[in-house]
């Protein structure tokens, strides 16, 4: 960007050239007549809503309007008419229509942007609100995005340790004009990220909402054997692009103009924070698509190896981690944090991507030998199922799927690691080490397509277990508890009864009862594998909510 990139007219504020400096992976320039026009405001527009009247120097964001219609024609036109600096449409792959629609909007005199296939329109607005809104100063000798010289910039103001860090704590970039570090400081930076426990302190004290409510700098005196920090928030708009945080090397205390220094800084970095999550979500977008495609099958190993680094003619193998019970959005988040932070992780690269179970995590360059490779494998499900549970608080599962001999078989790894995964999750009795392959599980693979199978299949009468579900609880205790209890323990009444803390002539009491209520015939081999599979699928279906 040359040495004093601020200064260029091209990303001079206000203007369609910044605009697009920032958020250039978001829309393809179709055309671009005047690219120094005056960016002043964003207007999304759908021909259903009422006409604004006054649209000089917006940019119009077209979401209701077909670019392959003539509609989209007539926007331009009008748009040209009343002095719009850019109009945004859908994407469109037919490249006669992307030429036409050029030409139309060189004529009217206004700026052609098509939205990239990786972007939703939710991203785009956001974005592009928060690059007009994010302040442009006089002079900055750093590089637009150039983020680890922006901490380095900064650090040598402060004469301190600098991170820049996103909004989930995530270090971007790091700077300190001494290596003489707190350990937190030193972790936070080895690791790429706040350490978890330092990070829930924060958000239990308050002090995140305190961060991110305002544009002041936050001071934390020292505590212990941690000295004092500061910390600013970067926000452009209502957008959180990130935080800065000055660390004081041990035994010296923070500068007074630091104070200065983190608002001036919070200024210029959002801009540069723009710029790199633009170009970070875009080749990451690419690089999830490539890796999804090698993943869903039929894939091309080379396009991921590509984009990620990933050898494509190694060994390679995938994992499907999964909790019992329903799996939100957070579980997610924490379950590929957790998989990022794990340090012991074999072959040279890896990749981790959300699924509805959980998360999967794609290994390569994994070692020559398909023995030793497998080895590799299982050790890190061990050592990862166990270091996850500890962290999350709740029993972690790992499917672990064969090695492929390259990328492009890695597809035949992740169905087998989504099977062991299923079987791990659907088997009453978990492994020890909370990871299996699904030759390990097969059975209870096997058994839980048996039991969505019957699920899904309607039945022409009305079984023991159905008569069952309908009776009413004796002494506390439903009939099909103590029907399950009894299958469950070997047909044993005794047993069953300890397991429910009923007295064993109470319960033999009841079960009789419970045997002429449903008609069930507990001699009959048939009936009774009825009744498990009725009950296994009723249990099934309450565990998928």
């Amino acid at each position: 960007m040359g040495e004093d990139a601020w200064n260029r007219s091209a990303l001079r504020a206000g203007t369609l050239s910044r605009l697009l400096a920032l958020t250039d992976t978001l829309v393809e320039q179709v055309a671009l007549p005047e690219p120094q026009a005056p960016t002043r405001r964003l207007l999304v527009v759908d021909p259903l809503d009422p006409p604004v009247t006054d649209r000089a120097g917006a940019v119009l964001i077209a979401i209701g309007v077909d670019p392959r219609s003539a509609a989209a024609e007539d926007l331009l036109r009008d748009a040209g008419a009343d002095r719009v600096t850019a109009v945004v449409l859908r994407g469109v792959d037919d490249r006669a229509r992307r030429e036409r629609l050029g030409e139309v909007a060189e004529r009217a005199g206004t700026a052609l942007l098509l939205r990239t296939s990786w972007a939703d329109w939710q991203t785009v607005i956001s974005r592009m609100r928060a690059a007009l809104e994010s302040p442009a100063p006089e002079s900055d000798n750093v590089p637009l995005g150039d983020l680890a010289a922006l901490a380095r910039q900064i650090a040598r103001q402060v004469g301190a340790g600098v991170t820049i860090e996103d909004p989930d704590s995530r270090v971007l970039a790091h700077h300190a004009v001494s290596a003489d570090l707190d350990r937190i400081r030193l972790w936070t930076v080895l690791t790429g990220a706040v350490p978890e426990e330092r990070r829930r302190a924060m958000d239990q004290d308050g002090f995140f909402k305190q961060l991110w409510s305002s544009n002041q700098v936050l001071h934390r005196l020292p505590h212990g054997d941690v000295p004092e920090r500061m910390a600013v928030a970067v926000q452009a708009g209502d957008m959180r692009l990130g935080s800065i945080w000055v660390a004081a090397i041990t035994g010296k205390p923070l500068r007074a103009s630091t104070i200065e220094v983190l608002r001036t800084a919070a200024e210029t970095a959002a801009a540069h924070l723009l710029y790199h999550h633009a170009h970070h979500d875009a080749r990451n977008a690419l690089l999830l698509a490539a890796a999804r495609a090698v993943l869903d099958g039929p894939g091309s190993g080379l396009l991921l190896a590509g984009h990620s680094g990933m050898p494509a003619d190694a060994r390679c193998a995938v994992l499907a981690v999964g909790t019992s019970g329903p799996v939100d959005d957070d579980c997610r988040v924490r379950l590929e944090q957790g998989v990022r932070m794990h340090p012991s992780r074999p072959g040279t690269d890896h990749l981790i991507l959300p699924v509805a179970r959980g998360v999967l995590v794609l290994l390569g360059g994994l070692a020559k030998d398909p023995a030793r490779a497998r080895d590799q494998v299982g050790d890190y499900g061990r050592q990862l199922s166990a270091a996850l549970s500890e962290r999350l608080g709740t029993r972690v599962l790992i499917g672990l799927g064969p090695v492929q001999a390259r990328l492009d078989d890695a597809a035949r790894s992740r169905r087998a690691a989504d099977l062991a995964l299923g079987g791990l999750l659907f088997a009453r009795e978990k492994p020890d080490t909370g990871c299996a392959t699904v030759e390990q599980v097969a059975d209870a693979v096997a058994l839980r397509q048996v039991v969505e199978t019957v699920d899904g299949l309607p039945l022409p009468v009305r079984t023991s277990v159905s008569r069952l579900a309908d009776a009413p609880a004796q002494d506390g205790h439903h009939p099909l508890e103590l029907l399950s209890a009894y299958l469950r323990h070997g047909e044993r009444k005794g047993p069953a009864a300890d397991a429910l803390g009923i007295p064993r002539a109470t319960f033999a009491r009841q079960f009789a009862k419970l045997l002429r209520t449903a008609g069930l015939d507990a001699d009959s081999a048939d009936a009774v594998l009825l009744a498990r599979i009725q009950l296994l699928v009723r249990e099934h279906r309450a565990a998928r909510g």
